[in-house]
């Protein structure tokens, strides 16, 4: 982080507004999100796509059902993966999986 945004977070705290630098940083994904949604769909379809996270994990994170994660995975040009196609690739969803 920078000299000046390190001392923004620091007065933001000094002056009550937030309890910790990850408070500052919670408010201000939450303002970017609201701001530009789109962000957090591309985020989150990303992360899906890597196999960092799940569909399960993707719908909780976008705060929508399964199906709905599924479209909007799809609207975001991601590919759908219904289930693990190698015995790897179950061991690394078994891994992510309890490392959430």
């Amino acid at each position: 982080m920078s000299i000046q945004n390190d001392w923004n977070v620091h007065q933001l705290i000094k002056a009550g507004l937030y309890a910790d630098p990850d408070a500052v940083l919670r408010s201000a994904l939450e303002a970017l999100f609201t701001l530009h949604p789109e962000q957090k769909l591309k985020m989150v379809a990303a992360a899906y796509e890597a196999g960092d996270i799940s569909l399960g994990k993707a719908a909780e994170l976008y705060g929508v059902s399964h199906e709905e994660m599924k479209d909007l995975l799809r609207q975001a040009g991601a590919q759908i993966h219904l289930g693990p196609e190698s015995e790897d690739e179950l061991t690394r969803e078994i891994s992510t999986f309890e490392s959430t």
